[in-house]
């Protein structure tokens, strides 16, 4: 064995045995010394099972005995830990703080017990053991409140319970951060919550989400930043959505409407709470793809009442009096009543193309798809107008000269001509959301729906694309499959 190396340790077991005064546990316990020059590489590893080894063979006898001396020799372990880090073997190093933590040790409560609580939860999670790693976090958390690093360490176990779809165990964490440092980061405590509803409506557990937004909900609105306030509101708004409360929904989609009231005011504010560049352009993102969502709201239920506004079924007999009195009252009405309606509700749908300082890519696709669809649905409902039973015949019209055939091709002619200029209202509207769909690559069934229409109606101008995207088809493998939605894009 090096002579030096043989030295170091003697001198490290006996530093250890004599230091044993109050306050040694802040003692450091001596490094192997330095290589002389031109001697071998320094060694991490071995210097850790050199430490390690003293810990066995003097320091864990003393903290079993509960004698003087016992926190000083835990610094042992500290150094084992620090070098097995230096050395890349993290596992190791994460035995070994577990040991710093084993109550039976008289360890844990030291200072550097303390470190080693929170550093385990980091390492543990830097390995992806994502449990272990949370229960570390809480627990450190629990145990030591007033360290500097448990806010972080319960904000972290939020993220990990929440990952491993625990959010009992998530909302418990929230709870303790709120009642510990509640008072003095209430902006901090807003995000947890807010962020624990998000979690809860992506799982789509409406009723849990409700519940948990509208007991958290003040707290949010008076210490939560203007972004979480928004999110709040409009997670609690979409989860009363889809428990069919359509008032309650409007409520809170108010709410987020009003927040937006002055656009640069409201950027103003989420740029004072600083953050990179990409910090920043992920909050302006969130919110003003919030906002897009309240709008669409509205302009929703506008549509629900231009739906209602029903295409007259002709029900009479078939003959050319009857029917053309039957168009030229009850559907010329028709005409006069939903046109107006649809270019009302075409209104409340451009609020969102018009949202500032940028519309949001998503909501912008599904309104300017409905505003399509509305005036498609309108232009089909008009070209379906009844036609006289004997214009079915076939052979020459008596008394003229044209044939059954070239009269209905004229009728439906002028039918199309008559209903040309909302046909190609719907023609813009679905051009407005395959391009920002393709400018911004997002696609959903909304996109599907411009795509497919253009296609149909403009199949010389836009052909139908299937998009290849990966699936996957099983553990570690992957396939090509078409993509549920399809792009529409100009034919060459």
């Amino acid at each position: 064995m090096n002579p030096k190396r043989w030295s170091s340790r003697v001198i490290l077991g006996v530093s250890l045995l004599v230091t044993g005064v109050a306050g040694a546990e802040d003692a450091p316990a001596p490094a192997p010394e330095p290589k002389a020059e031109g001697a071998a590489a320094a060694d991490p590893a071995a210097d850790a099972e050199a430490f390690l080894k003293t810990w066995n063979e003097s320091g864990k006898p003393l903290c079993e005995k509960n004698e003087p001396g016992c926190a000083a020799a835990g610094q042992a372990l500290v150094k084992a830990a620090a070098a097995f880090e230096a050395a890349h073997k993290r596992d190791r190093a994460i035995a070994v703080r577990k040991m710093i933590l084993d109550p039976k040790n008289r360890l844990d409560y030291t200072d550097y017990g303390k470190e080693a609580a929170f550093t385990v939860a980091t390492n543990l999670q830097s390995i992806g053991e994502f449990a272990e790693a949370a229960n570390h976090h809480e627990s450190a958390a629990r145990k030591f409140p007033q360290m500097a690093q448990a806010p972080a360490a319960l904000m972290e176990a939020v993220v990990l319970r929440s990952g491993l779809r625990d959010p009992k165990a998530a909302a418990q964490d929230v709870e303790l951060f709120a009642k510990n440092y509640g008072a003095k980061q209430p902006e901090e405590t807003a995000r947890l919550a807010v962020a624990l509803a998000d979690f809860l409506v992506g799982e789509e557990t409406w009723l849990e989400a409700r519940g948990w937004l509208q007991k958290w909900m003040a707290t949010v609105d008076k210490g939560g930043s203007l972004q979480e306030r928004i999110h709040a509101h409009t997670l609690l708004a979409r989860s009363l959505k889809k428990l069919d409360d359509t008032k309650g929904a409007a409520k809170e989609y108010e709410v987020v409407r009003a927040a937006w009231k002055d656009p640069e005011a409201s950027v103003k504010q989420l740029a004072a709470m600083g953050g990179s560049d990409q910090d920043q352009a992920r909050r302006l993102g969130r919110s003003l793809t919030d906002v897009g969502e309240a709008l669409f709201f509205f302009a929703e239920q506008k549509r629900v009442e231009v739906d209602a506004i029903k295409y007259p079924e002709y029900k009479g007999p078939a003959d050319r009096e009857s029917v053309m009195k039957h168009i030229n009252t009850k559907v010329v009405e028709w005409v006069k009543k939903k046109r107006p309606a649809i270019e009302e509700v075409e209104k409340e749908y451009t609020k969102v193309l018009a949202l500032e300082p940028l519309p949001p890519p998503k909501w912008v696709v599904a309104s300017a798809s409905r505003v399509g669809m509305l005036w498609a649905k309108f232009v089909a409902e008009f070209r379906a107008a009844p036609i006289p039973k004997e214009w079915r015949n076939n052979g020459t019209v008596p008394g003229t000269t044209i044939t059954y055939e070239e009269l209905r091709t004229a009728y439906y002619q002028k039918l199309d001509e008559a209903s040309e200029p909302q046909k190609l209202q719907a023609k813009k509207s679905f051009q407005v959301c395959v391009n920002h769909a393709a400018k911004y690559q997002y696609f959903d069934e909304y996109s599907r729906t411009c795509s497919v229409w253009l296609a149909k109606n403009y199949g010389k101008e836009y052909v139908l694309v299937e998009e290849l995207i990966p699936r996957a088809a099983g553990p570690g493998s992957f396939v090509l499959q078409p993509s549920p939605v399809a792009k529409a894009q100009p034919s060459r």
